[in-house]
């Protein structure tokens, strides 16, 4: 190994060294100002300032909403609904076609019977046009209906005949007042009651007999010999 002659080296002073092995002093920066938060505007905040400043109030704006979505509505509607082929040219054998739009057409069938009167103390009754019972009714209170006599707005499905009255086959419409057709009906009702009432006592009766036939040997001989006019309890 060669050798090293440390005489032919520079010397360097001590304080030198020791000053460049020294570590740089550290220079401390300024301090970097923190920047101020951007403050990002609400859309709607702007929407309202614009049409504030267009002259455009709430209730402008609400109204042409309302017109936009009502034409949306009647676009959509019309898109929807099928169209009807031109009648001027269309034939029957086209009229068949599956992809040809035929719109069908129901008619409602009113009802002919039905009466809806103007004055609530009243009810409509419909009566056989015989004359005996015409006269009948009349003579008890009723009356024949007249147009004046119906509900307003109430669509008459009928006509009056050339006599003013309202027809409908062999009957007439007539109108009688409530206190005379409940008292009827009433009165039907009871009559009904009493003749079920008279059912039953007959079957109580009936009852009552043959159990006293049934106990009564003699009675029951009697009756089977035809001879009650000659009833007696020692008769053989």
């Amino acid at each position: 190994m060669p050798e090293v002659n440390h005489k032919d080296q520079p010397s360097i002073p001590v304080t030198a060294a020791i000053k460049a092995a020294a570590p740089a002093p550290v220079v401390e920066a300024a301090p970097i100002p923190a920047a101020k938060p951007t403050v990002t505007e609400d859309p709607s905040v702007k929407l309202a300032k614009a049409l504030s400043d267009a002259g455009i109030t709430n209730e402008t704006l609400e109204q042409q909403i309302e017109a936009i979505l009502k034409r949306k509505k009647v676009e959509r509607k019309e898109a929807l609904t099928p169209k009807e082929p031109d009648w001027s040219k269309i034939t029957e054998a086209e009229a068949y076609k599956p992809d040809v739009y035929i719109p069908v057409i129901e008619h409602d069938i009113p009802d002919y019977m039905n009466i809806e009167l103007k004055d609530n103390e009243y009810e409509a009754v419909w009566a056989s046009r015989d004359q005996r019972r015409l006269g009948q009714l009349q003579a008890e209170g009723y009356e024949f209906i007249q147009k004046e006599h119906f509900a307003a707005g109430f669509h008459i499905p009928l006509i009056f005949d050339s006599e003013g009255l309202y027809l409908y086959q062999d009957v007439v419409a007539m109108r009688v007042h409530k206190r005379i057709l409940y008292g009827k009906r009433r009165r039907a009702l009871e009559i009904s009651l009493n003749q079920l009432k008279r059912r039953g006592a007959d079957a109580r009766i009936k009852a009552k007999l043959s159990k006293l036939i049934a106990e009564d040997p003699f009675l029951e001989r009697a009756l089977d010999s035809e001879r009650m006019g000659f009833y007696d309890t020692d008769a053989a």
